[in-house]
């Protein structure tokens, strides 16, 4: 299939999914696949079994050490953590899985964001709003019904036309629709939104499909690029511009070893001109780079294995995963990836998710 263009800010793409050590299913791992550790997990989600699913990182606007991860609970709705771990919010919106997060442009507040989640309770998609403050409101009179069977994945785009939201069914059908974010009575008087005050919109803009079930998408807001994950096929990638083609272009295939089903969470992280490529690869829990360009060649792995000293233990069968080169904080120098853990060990309990450094990760791969 067709292959895009260089640009000047080309981009590299990994692939991640979960350590090897922590995963109880037999794999088949890259022979260079190297390890290192989280060095901050949250508290397990309050809901038991497969709950935890998907993170978004929101950054605040002053200080980076006050930001937060937003994380899906698949049976309950969303979960707000600080950088340490700890919850600072619970909202039961539904059974959320997969949620996203972009920053909402003037005259809206520096550091106001609006979220969004795939509803498997509504089949809807369901809309959120950060203040800057760090406040999270469901815009629960704003649900957009989708006309989906069972809404699956989710991801966000943003453009010259406004903020977008991909969402997927199981069956393999995309909808692309554009969010539109309005005060309809202005803000409470402390500065805070609510939903009375806050509505939220969506208009279809297009539709197409994947061949079988997709879930975890990325938008590369400056190249327009989407780049979608098909579970039990591998990453493929088409333009994200409403406007354009949506003929799928193959990235890099399910092979059982770089990558093996299922496909399943992706992010960009950015690296000044350069950038990576974020995937879970739930099937080996091993982390798989590539070069984004032609002719994608792979580069190595890396898995996340458990640090006994700090006492968190390694991840395995990773659903969602989210990428920031934006919060800079003595913890997270260079930048901060999160990861959904499926099997919480140390000490055992409820999913939660795992906090990494992204310096850990260019020093253990040599970036």
């Amino acid at each position: 299939m067709s292959i895009f263009s260089a640009t000047r800010n080309s981009l590299i793409l990994v692939a991640v999914a979960v350590s090897a050590a922590s995963c109880a299913k037999s794999t088949t791992l890259p022979s260079s696949a190297k390890s290192l550790a989280a060095i901050v997990e949250t508290e397990p989600v309050l809901s038991t079994e497969d709950a935890a699913d998907d993170p978004a990182i929101w950054v605040h606007p002053t200080d980076a050490q006050l930001s937060l991860v937003i994380g899906t609970d698949k049976q309950y709705g969303l979960e707000v953590y600080g950088l340490d771990g700890r919850r600072h919010q619970r909202i039961a919106a539904g059974l959320t899985n997969n949620v996203d997060i972009r920053p909402l442009p003037s005259p809206w507040p520096t550091g106001t964001a609006v979220l969004a989640a795939s509803n498997r309770t509504l089949n809807t998609l369901s809309l959120f709003i950060m203040s800057p403050m760090g406040e999270l409101v469901w815009l629960s009179e704003s649900e957009i019904e989708t006309g989906l069977n069972e809404v699956y994945g989710l991801c966000l785009f943003s453009n010259s036309e406004g903020i977008q939201a991909f969402i997927n069914d199981k069956d393999g059908r995309y909808q692309q629709w554009r969010i539109d974010i309005v005060l309809r009575q202005g803000v409470r008087e402390n500065g805070r939104f609510d939903d009375s005050t806050v509505l939220g919109r969506g208009t279809l803009l297009r539709e197409f499909a994947v061949s079988s079930q997709p879930e975890g998408c990325v938008a590369d807001d400056t190249h327009e690029r989407l780049f979608v994950g098909v579970e039990a096929e591998g990453v493929f990638f088409l333009e994200a511009n409403a406007n354009k083609s949506a003929a799928l272009n193959t990235l890099a295939i399910v092979d059982g070893v770089r990558l093996r089903a299922d496909v399943e969470g992706m992010d960009i992280f950015t690296v000044g001109q350069a950038g990576y490529l974020i995937v879970s690869s739930q099937g080996n829990s091993t982390y798989a780079l590539f070069d984004r360009m032609s002719p994608h060649a792979y580069i190595d792995s890396f898995t996340l294995a458990d640090d006994a000293t700090l006492g968190i233990d390694g991840t395995s069968d990773t659903d969602g995963l989210a990428a920031s080169s934006q919060i800079r904080t003595q913890r997270f120098p260079e930048g901060l990836v999160v990861v959904q853990d499926g099997t919480n060990t140390m000490p055992a309990g409820a999913q939660n998710f795992k906090l990494v450094s992204w310096q850990d990760i260019a020093k253990t791969l040599g970036l």
